[in-house]
């Protein structure tokens, strides 16, 4: 970890001082999605939007700001871009024909598979724990997140 990494700071809990590391830990996020992101010929966000859209179960834009955690007219420009570059489709929902759904395209899925292995191959640091220590790591993490550890 940088030292300091937020000058001046004290932790006035372990919890605290594990939040500052899980912070620090994603230093090169940024950095990977711009990379990945002007790789793909796309917007971060829009790089964000594909990724976060199942090839298997289209979604509508409403459903994509939902997952996305932010207002569905913040998804319309990113859409409108995937759209342009043919990486997914509107259509009907067939459920709910007032309603459209995004359909990512084959030209999407390679784009969103590639986008994927960036976005998520592992720090070098995660790499080097031993493999009991990343499995305990992962659990204490899924715990955190979900509320219950896994084995």
């Amino acid at each position: 970890m940088r030292d300091p990494f937020v000058p001046g700071l004290g932790y006035p809990s372990p919890a605290h001082e594990l939040w500052a590391l899980v912070v620090e830990s994603f230093g090169d996020w940024e950095k990977r999605l711009n990379e990945a992101a002007a790789a793909a010929g796309l917007s971060p966000v829009s790089a964000w939007a594909l990724v976060q859209l199942d090839p298997n179960h289209p979604l509508s834009q409403k459903d994509l700001a939902a997952r996305t955690h932010c207002t569905p007219s913040t998804v319309v420009d990113p859409t409108d871009r995937l759209e342009a570059g043919r990486l997914v489709m509107r259509q009907p929902n067939p459920s709910d024909r007032r309603v459209n759904v995004l359909v990512v395209t084959a030209k999407g899925k390679q784009v969103r598979t590639a986008l994927i292995r960036r976005l998520f191959e592992p720090p070098e640091a995660f790499r080097r724990l031993p493999p009991g220590e990343q499995t305990r790591f992962r659990n204490v993490m899924l715990a955190a997140v979900a509320g219950s550890p896994k084995a």
